[in-house]
């Protein structure tokens, strides 16, 4: 009976340990796992937000360190602080949807002796694909021999391992075989699929998944971008990629971006300054565009980004923190003229801070807070052309207490007086009756 009880206490404990033990190792499992896939989700929440933070797009990945359109590029350009990276598609003969930018492989690739391979990719099947070696960076004649091989877009999907999400151009045409590979590969939620169709194609093809994918519609026919943002966006794309020569065309106008406020992003490729209205990719060509309303910047250098988005998020917090001081701040005692100015900048500043991703629009509209504020702190030039200051307040106070406490005594006095002479005269009376 003893063994009984000791054998039943020994298994009770063991399940209860068992019980304890399988879902902690469970729940590490999942939180390993869940690490690329919660940055990716972080990214695309933020993008979901019309009114977020600055996204920074990498072009075909750091091209510093590997192959344009390369895994290990894309992977690269992840750890560099890239939120997306932009890729290009091909198709092979065979089929096989694989990362390159160019239809011809003449640029990037070389077969197993060196040699330049001047081919069309629909034309390779991809075992043969697989076997030839990519050039440095952007490629060309003059760039190295690497090891690093023309990945599929599964594989490249694979080696991210949602550490950033993807942005895919090019493959339009594809879209069903790329939607395909998404699902199977568990990533519809963290890639985006470029659509250059107009509103109708894109509205037809979104209607017919059972799980939406992630669109950002694409057109250089800007004519009517006013137009083409707004049925797109409607259709369910949750940005537009907008391109132009002329900087003064209307895509870096109010006009077409007013379309994007609580519906999508606008998105802007600064790597051509051919297609972003002649603006460098730099922080004097991120300030303008950004200043039009351009949150999603595709771009060759992620550090110098970053480092922008970096000062820009600063300001906000600056002028974030200056505002809430300029609202609590009591105008009662100030002149009329500081204190709508006061009211005028705070204003102003409200609407910078929930519109802008501007360097220099956020750092002005601080500088102008703060210029208001200082006004207020002197308290010049009231509406009689007097100054008032502090020192003054505190004397206009002192001689008010002054007034208070001769008044006081002046009544006391007053009173000790009008005493007096009745008890004089009382007395007087007392006598005159005697």
């Amino acid at each position: 009976m003893k063994k009984s009880f000791t054998k039943q206490l020994i298994s009770l404990i063991l399940a209860v340990c068992f019980t304890l033990a399988f879902p902690a190792l469970s729940f590490a499992a999942d939180s390993n796992q869940s690490d690329g896939e919660a940055k990716s989700e972080s990214i695309y929440n933020e993008f979901k937000k019309s009114d977020g933070e600055l996204i920074c797009v990498s072009k075909y990945g750091d091209t510093d360190k590997f192959p344009e359109n390369s895994a290990e590029a894309v992977a690269a350009a992840a750890e560099k602080g890239a939120d997306i990276v932009y890729v290009s598609v091909k198709k092979t003969s065979d089929g096989y949807v694989v990362l390159m930018a160019d239809s011809n492989l003449s640029r990037m690739c070389v077969d197993e002796l060196g040699n330049t391979v001047n081919k069309d990719i629909g034309d390779v099947g991809y075992h043969e694909l697989s076997t030839y070696h990519l050039r440095a960076g952007t490629g060309s004649l003059h760039e190295p021999i690497t090891s690093c091989k023309i990945p599929t877009l599964a594989e490249a999907i694979q080696y991210l391992g949602g550490n950033a999400m993807l942005m895919i151009a090019d493959g339009w045409e594809y879209r069903d075989e790329i939607y395909d590979i998404l699902a199977s590969e568990n990533a519809l939620s963290n890639s985006i699929i470029l659509a250059t169709g107009d509103k109708k194609e894109i509205s037809s093809w979104l209607a017919s998944k059972t799980v939406m994918p992630l669109v950002i519609s694409s057109s250089a026919k800007n004519g009517n971008a006013k137009s083409y943002v707004s049925k797109t966006l409607s259709a369910g794309c949750i940005g537009t990629l907008l391109s132009a020569k002329n900087p003064y065309n209307s895509v870096f106008k109010d006009g077409v971006q007013s379309k994007f406020k609580d519906a999508g992003r606008a998105v802007i490729d600064m790597t051509n300054s051919d297609i972003c209205g002649g603006r460098e990719d730099n922080p004097t060509g991120w300030n303008d565009i950004t200043k039009r309303g351009f949150s999603v910047i595709i771009t060759n250098d992620i550090e110098g980004f970053n480092a922008y988005r970096a000062r820009v998020k600063s300001y906000k917090t600056s002028l974030t923190s200056d505002l809430e001081k300029a609202q609590a701040t009591d105008t009662a005692l100030c002149s009329t003229s500081t204190a709508n100015k006061l009211k005028k900048t705070i204003t102003e500043a409200k609407s910078t801070l929930s519109s802008s991703m501007s360097e220099s629009e956020l750092m002005e509209a601080d500088y102008s807070l703060r210029l208001a504020m200082e006004a207020l702190a002197d308290r010049t030039e009231n509406d009689n052309g007097k100054t008032v200051t502090p020192g003054r307040i505190t004397a206009v106070v002192l001689v008010v207490i002054a007034l208070i406490i001769f008044e006081i005594v002046f009544d006391t006095l007053r009173r000790k007086k009008v005493s007096k002479r009745r008890t004089e005269n009382g007395r007087a009376h007392s006598s005159g009756k005697k």
